[in-house]
């Protein structure tokens, strides 16, 4: 995507779709079980933009990394979601 919008990627805005968010301490057994809804590993389940699991702390983490590595400017999750997302959306604007 970058090489096809050249000099005009910065101005591009890109989203993902997160359709499973999850507070948790226990992120390996989370994976275990995504991995086989997924069909991969666990750590390709961490690692795809629709699964954020972890603690506040490792969610805001992923998606700062997430952000460096495919330039994601927002980010979507279901209605069913905001609750255990608002306080990933609060650490990330500094409330």
């Amino acid at each position: 995507m970058r090489e096809a919008a050249g000099d005009r990627f910065d101005e591009l805005e890109l989203q993902s779709l997160v359709g499973f968010v999850m507070e948790t301490d226990d992120v390996a057994s989370t994976a275990e079980m995504m991995a086989g809804a997924f069909d991969t590993t666990p750590e390709e389940a961490l690692d795809t933009p629709v699964v954020l699991v972890g603690t506040i702390d490792e969610m805001v983490e992923r998606l700062q990394r997430r952000r460096a590595r495919w330039a994601l400017s927002y980010h979507v999750v279901p209605i069913e979601q905001m609750e255990t997302f608002a306080p990933v959306v609060a650490r990330l604007a500094g409330t």
